[in-house]
């Protein structure tokens, strides 16, 4: 198959900032984006299906918007810097998004490799009773 993009992302929003004290807390707006692809219409030739002629059109979000926070906290003998509280919180957020992020994709191939399994195994009964109900009228058609 053919896709624009080989990869998932996590697309995040400008991170929010709320100091208090010595904590420094960063929440962080994200999606999960997944490539999609879609069939033109030269997807069957002469000689068949052809794979290659799959494409990506478009992208596909797992859910909404999320939201993932983390937290830094200056400890009791270390000077409060800002700057890297804001950087440790951002990070931390940013992890726990990723975290997130991947456990939605596993639970999203699970469910699309299932749903094609169904698709298949429907699909191949079908096929059986065409074999069967076909042998069945040309031998009753032969008679």
């Amino acid at each position: 198959m053919i896709y624009s993009r080989n990869d998932i992302k996590v697309s995040f929003e400008k991170p929010q900032y709320q100091t208090n004290g010595n904590k420094v807390k960063c929440t962080l707006k994200y999606y999960v984006v997944v490539p999609e692809m879609q069939h033109r219409e030269d997807y069957i030739t002469e000689r068949g299906y052809n794979p290659h002629a799959v494409q990506t059109n478009a992208m596909f979000e797992l859910g909404q918007l999320h939201f993932a926070t983390g937290v830094a906290k200056c400890s009791e003998g270390d000077t409060f810097n800002k700057k890297v509280g804001r950087e440790i919180a951002e990070a931390r957020a940013e992890a726990k998004a990723y975290k997130h992020a991947a456990k939605l994709v596993k639970k999203f191939v699970k469910s699309v490799a299932e749903n094609y399994v169904n698709m298949a195994l429907e699909f191949e009964a079908k096929a059986d009773y065409v074999q069967r109900h076909n042998a069945e009228y040309a031998a009753e058609v032969g008679k």
